[in-house]
């Protein structure tokens, strides 16, 4: 039951992670976007800069579906776990 709860607060803790990643890439893009006006922009630069945004974000979304799916794994065997367990001993 312990190694379930300690599994679980690894996931959350994931989650969480990849959320981060999210925030960041996003801040990342409209940073660009606020700096593309400024003089003259490269836009080659500035593409580039936006695939990478769109990969960091992509990973990063894919993180947090893997998190959740391994949170709802760990629920469940918690669950199972409680179901066993023996409250007398």
């Amino acid at each position: 039951m312990l190694v379930s709860t300690i599994a679980r607060f690894q996931a959350i803790n994931a989650q969480h992670r990849a959320g981060m990643a999210m925030m960041q890439s996003h801040e990342a893009m409209l940073g660009g976007l606020r700096s593309a006006g400024a003089g003259e922009t490269n836009f080659y630069a500035l593409h580039q800069q936006d695939m990478k945004n769109d990969t960091m974000n992509a990973k990063a979304q894919f993180m947090y579906q893997a998190a959740s799916a391994w949170k709802k794994h760990t629920e469940a065997k918690m669950k199972n776990e409680a179901k066993s367990l023996n409250y007398m001993a």
